[in-house]
């Protein structure tokens, strides 16, 4: 820092020609020890264009002897050089460097585990909560049985209380919750599901934020199951389907394994049949058929890369890592096939991501973040 200071103050002397002998020399010896390959020609040219004559001009200095324009040219891109790199340090202090193996060793991937927020605001960390066990928050007594539903009651009457909820997955974590009608829902990383503690009469609704796999029960009077997602909703009977409505991602996506849904969209619907998928195109709903596999492949604890979709799979890497993710060529990621586990650490995930010939590189970012750049 006070080496760039005193390189700083002794340009500045030298272009307001108001430098003595020694500090001529100084800054001369200094120049002596540098590489001109320190200085790529693009960068030379530009700070010599768009630089040197502000430099110059702010100083008043007139360009008169050879010589002396020759040590003007260098010293003043130097200088901007210098400049920029003195602002870079003061404003940018944490220069980019590569992440440890070890601090990649030590990311794991996601977990299970979710908040609930409660209908008066207070909030329940399900890590906490054993099967079989129970909470009370407030008048609320929340109950996790061995088969992972979650129940509410009354702590003074004891009955069932209806009220809303939202479970909430952070980034690296997915959870399955069983809901009041026997409905399974497994939510993956960074995704929100709002809905009953107990279903009333009429349709059972239910709001999805990011994404979830539904395996919906059905009911003895064939009430509808219902999702609202964005601008859409899916009404099904019983059936098993994954709804993909992260914001960022390419739209709204239903997919079905099993039974019949209708995506409704506006004034637009389609009815999907298993190994279908609904998406928006120009503002209408439409259908196509997919690998079923590939689209639970998070469920089945895998990264599924079919060649085409290697931004998406690393978006997915993201969420699940809670890293950031930044592209040197945008829309020019290397495609790959294959599939890639998701319980490895990162550092195990950025090793098989090299292998398969997706070049990538672990830094350390702004606020201590992992950034994971594809090259």
């Amino acid at each position: 820092m006070k080496q760039v200071k005193e390189l700083y103050r002794l340009i500045s002397s030298f272009l307001s020609r108001a430098e003595n002998i020694e500090e001529r020399k100084q800054l001369f010896d200094w120049f002596d020890q540098q590489s001109a390959d320190q200085i790529p020609e693009e960068q030379l040219s530009d700070i010599q264009q768009n630089v040197r004559n502000r430099l110059l001009t702010e100083i008043g200095v007139v360009e008169k002897k050879s010589s002396t324009i020759k040590y003007i040219r260098i010293i003043s891109a130097a200088a901007a050089v210098l400049i920029i790199g003195f602002l870079s340090y003061i404003y940018w202090p944490a220069a980019e460097h590569i992440a440890s193996n070890k601090l990649l060793a030590s990311i794991p991937p996601g977990s299970e585990k979710a908040i609930i927020t409660l209908a008066d605001g207070k909030q329940i960390n399900l890590d906490e909560l054993s099967l079989n066990q129970s909470i009370q928050v407030g008048e609320t007594i929340l109950t996790k049985d061995a088969k992972g539903k979650v129940s509410y009651r009354n702590a003074s009457t004891g009955k069932i209380t209806t009220q809303q909820n939202t479970l909430k997955t952070p980034k690296g974590a997915t959870y399955d919750i069983v809901l009041a009608d026997g409905t399974l829902v497994s939510l993956n990383a960074d995704s929100k599901l709002t809905y009953p503690s107990a279903f009333a009469y009429g349709d059972r609704i239910v709001e999805l934020e990011g994404e979830a796999y539904f395996q919906v029960q059905k009911t003895k009077d064939h009430r509808g199951f219902i999702v609202k997602t964005g601008n859409q909703q899916i009404k099904v009977l019983g059936t098993k389907f994954n709804i993909n409505a992260y914001s960022g991602d390419a739209g709204i996506r239903t997919s079905l394994e099993e039974g019949a849904v209708i995506v409704s969209q506006q004034n637009s619907a389609v009815k999907l049949i298993p190994n279908q998928q609904a998406f928006a195109k120009d503002g209408k709903l439409q259908s196509k058929t997919i690998n079923i596999d590939q689209v639970l492949s998070w469920k089945s604890g895998q990264f599924y890369f079919d060649g085409t979709n290697t931004e998406e799979v690393f978006n997915e890497i993201a969420r699940w890592y809670d890293i950031d993710i930044t592209y040197n060529k945008q829309g020019n990621a290397a495609q790959y096939s294959g599939k890639i586990p998701r319980n490895l650490s990162l550092e195990k995930l950025i090793a098989l991501l090299n292998y398969a010939d997706i070049k990538t590189k672990a830094i350390v970012g702004k606020n201590n973040r992992i950034n994971l750049i594809i090259t």
